[in-house]
């Protein structure tokens, strides 16, 4: 049990550490004020800076510097103290948006001016206010993992990518040391067997695959950090060192702003963590492959990176459910042109199968949103409203095909993500045999070897 002098140390400790971390030099007026109390958006930038890789392992392995830093990874965090929740919203960097003083470019280009530009990227282009600033480098991340210990990372197939020199040869459970790490979630180029003596098959969502694999090495490191915090809470020196000197920050963000984000994450289950990568569609524009913006999809993920106010009480949300589970189809009577597209959209954005098409109810002037369900779908109806935050549930009127039937009305707003999230662990369906599988969203690393098992939201 720790005394209030060593408490006090320990704060003295890590303070006198976050005190030496650098700070980038960006203007005060970029960023939006937070207000104490409040959620804020903390933009968290993975720099592909090579510029502390100097040995000769490390420039073969990772290559040596190659002109200006990028931004290899562009996430925004959005941290509520008041409930110790956390959402992390990844941007692809190759969306095409317009860089303000350089016009339309891939998102990842705007960090060749620097952090401010892509701060200024992201408030001109989505409207979403950013109020605080990390970046870690390749260097920082490698340390990072190294000082949490090694990292559990299951394959379902064995994987390899000859740029990053990720090499897995069977299916099967690994744990990833730093240099490892880094191979992992920079890969670009995965590739995968289904079978031992298959062909090798490039994984065709290249950068979304990428983010697929950032996201559940995240979920799988905070896990590893939050096991290691509770059995060895002595080692907090040598990760404190590891975790602050690679980073840089912006010169306001201070220790308990770092505090309240790491408290988010560790208050909480990882695999239930809402990880969530803006919607995108392919193009081809000025001899460039990009991502072009789904705005009727992005619309609800953009509203909750701007929900900085007071919010509403949350609707309950059953825990024996999770929207891949549950078959929507979306009827408007609100009277608002389009609300019932842009509405299933949002849903199937959140994981919710569809029914097409969408449609108007019989009468446009409901005032309060229904939820209609089918006979023992209660909680999948509940789920439903938690998700549109308003919905009065109705027995056996949903159509055929769908689980629940939403009749839009005056009172609806929009979709969001519940702060009272579903399950913590994902709910498992028993097969034939006897096994079980976790039931989740598109695989990290994909492909199944026959055989080997679904790939976990967490770890192995």
């Amino acid at each position: 049990m720790f005394t209030s002098s060593g408490i006090g140390a320990a704060y003295w400790f890590a303070n006198s550490k976050w005190d030496k971390v650098h700070v980038a030099p960006i203007p005060a007026g970029v960023f939006a004020s937070p207000e104490r109390g409040k959620p804020a958006n903390y933009l968290i930038i993975g720099s592909d800076t090579r510029s502390d890789l100097t040995s000769p392992q490390d420039v073969a392995r990772f290559g040596g510097s190659q002109g200006p830093p990028r931004s290899d990874t562009i996430m925004i965090a959005h941290v509520d103290p008041a409930t110790q929740r956390t959402m992390l919203v990844s941007f692809p960097r190759d969306l095409w948006v317009n860089v303000p003083g350089r016009g339309m470019k891939k998102m990842n280009a705007a960090f060749n001016d620097g952090p401010a530009k892509v701060i200024q990227t992201i408030s001109s282009n989505f409207d979403i206010p950013i109020h605080h600033y990390l970046e870690v480098d390749i260097a920082g991340f490698r340390n990072l993992v190294n000082a949490i210990g090694t990292v559990p990372i299951y394959f379902p197939t064995p994987a390899r990518d000859e740029a990053t020199g990720l090499q897995i040869l069977l299916p099967g459970c690994y744990h990833f040391n730093g240099d490892d790490a880094v191979a992992y979630v920079r890969s670009r180029e995965y590739e995968y067997k289904e079978t031992a003596k298959g062909n090798w098959k490039k994984d065709p969502t290249f950068d979304l695959g990428r983010i697929r694999r950032q996201q559940y090495f995240i979920r799988s490191l905070a896990q590893v950090a939050i096991n290691s915090a509770a059995k060895h809470p002595l080692n907090a020196d040598n990760v404190l060192n590891k975790v602050f000197a690679p980073l840089t920050r912006d010169r306001n963000l201070g220790l308990s702003d770092m505090r309240a984000l790491a408290v988010a994450f560790r208050s909480t289950d990882p695999a239930s963590v809402q990880m969530l990568t803006v919607p995108s569609t392919p193009d081809h524009i000025q001899g460039q492959d990009v991502l072009l913006v789904d705005q009727a999809g992005a619309a609800p993920v953009f509203e909750q990176l701007r929900s900085i106010g007071p919010k509403a009480k949350p609707l309950p949300v059953p825990k024996d459910v999770v929207p891949n589970q549950v078959t929507v189809k979306v009827l408007n009577g609100s009277g608002v042109q389009g609300a019932a597209k842009s509405t299933m959209d949002a849903l199937q954005i959140s994981g919710f199968h569809r029914v097409d098409p969408q449609a108007n109810a019989d009468r446009s002037d409901y005032q309060a949103t229904e939820v209609r369900y089918v006979r023992g779908a209660l909680h999948k109806a509940q789920l439903v409203a938690a998700y549109l935050g308003a919905g009065k549930l109705v027995a056996g009127k949903s159509v055929a095909g769908a689980d629940v039937t939403v009749v839009l009305g005056a009172d609806f707003k929009r979709v969001t993500v519940p702060t009272t999230l579903p399950p913590t662990s994902p709910p498992t369906t028993v097969t034939a045999n006897g096994s079980s599988t976790t039931t989740t969203g598109q695989a990290a690393n994909p492909g199944r070897t026959p055989g080997a098992k679904t790939q976990p939201v967490v770890g192995c």
